[in-house]
């Protein structure tokens, strides 16, 4: 008897034992083949999907802190992050579509140039295409040509282009094949993917350094936007910070609108305050020219005030009222109060 008869005797066990503890049925369930009620959706538009969006999660309630009798008069909603895979963040424009199709009718790069392959017939030649071949021979296929396009000579491999320009083809490639596999993941392809693209942004930062019309002639070339990685101190996101420094632009705005308030109707009484003062202004002259006191208080006083009140009411009739913009505080409207008799 052979050692893998003898390891299938020592494994086998009852199936009825395995099924009563509960684990057998857990065990089977990861080899077999998914039913329809068990698989996901797969959405028809794939230009939807974003790579590396993270769920937001819902605040619990503070226990002990009751939002009723201290309420928070803004909303605080957790920021959407979205991890370095995604093309809008990794700078990749375009896809892998921008690099133009692979003909398939070509052989692949282990039979370019052989000389038996043109010896074979026409159906040998077609399965050996890259119709037949897996994915991966296609992308080296393309691969080599986007790195022909920016190497410096026939047997630079190495430069700091054709590096970039060959992680640029496979931070493509990765790209498409986890859109194509959403709502599905493939955490350990999309840690590759992260990988590649901080490795790229390394030797992106290298060449603007040392040659930068090259940079700017391949990243227009590869179709790609490089923002550098600004350096500060990285500040953990918090619902009670982040509601303090909301409560304080609040209040710096609820502060600023009640000064505005304020002013407008101060200026909005000024008219009415100077011609007040235009009659008092008369009554004291009429008195000290009646007691025969000396004058002073004159007629151009008067005129002066009346004027000032005229000039102050067509200035506020020409201005043109713009409402303030506010980034959270919103003005209280009074909600009528209906009574039933």
């Amino acid at each position: 008897m052979s050692v893998l008869h003898q390891m299938l005797g020592r494994c086998a066990v009852s199936q009825n034992l395995l099924t009563s503890r509960g684990w057998l049925l857990g065990q089977q369930v990861r080899f077999r083949k998914r039913k329809a009620n068990e698989k996901l959706m797969k959405p028809d538009d794939k230009s939807t999907v974003i790579l590396g969006k993270v769920k937001r999660t819902d605040v619990p309630s503070i226990i002990g802190v009751s939002d009723k009798q201290y309420p928070i008069l803004m909303q605080w909603s957790k920021p959407q992050r979205i991890e370095t895979c995604n093309p809008a963040i990794s700078g990749d424009i375009g896809g892998i579509e921008h690099f133009g199709e692979v003909d398939r009718s070509q052989p692949p790069l282990e039979l370019e140039g052989s000389e038996a392959l043109k010896e074979v017939e026409d159906e040998v030649r077609k399965i050996l295409s890259l119709e037949f071949s897996r994915n991966k021979d296609v992308i080296n296929k393309l691969r080599r040509g986007v790195v022909k396009s920016v190497q410096r000579h026939k047997l630079d491999e190495n430069s700091l282009e054709v590096k970039i320009a060959t992680l640029t083809v496979k931070i493509r490639n990765y790209q498409k094949v986890l859109i194509d596999l959403y709502p599905y993941k493939n955490q350990p392809l999309k840690h590759d993917l992260t990988y590649k693209i901080a490795m790229r942004r390394k030797l992106i930062e290298l060449l603007r350094e040392q040659d930068y019309r090259k940079y700017e002639w391949l990243l227009e070339r590869l179709n790609l936007f490089y923002k550098p990685v600004p350096r500060y101190d990285h500040v953990e996101i918090s619902r009670k910070a982040s509601i303090e420094r909301l409560t304080d632009i609040w209040c710096d705005e609820l502060k600023k609108h009640r000064i505005e308030k304020y002013k407008e109707s101060l200026q909005e009484e000024q008219p009415r305050f100077l011609r007040t003062k235009a009659e008092k202004l008369k009554h004291i002259m009429k008195e000290e020219k009646a007691l025969g006191l000396e004058q002073t208080v004159f007629q151009s006083d008067i005129d002066d005030c009346l004027a000032r009140a005229e000039a102050i009411e067509k200035t506020l009739q020409d201005q043109e009222s713009v409402p303030d913009t506010f980034l959270l505080y919103k003005e209280e409207v009074e909600k009528e109060q209906t009574f039933i008799n």
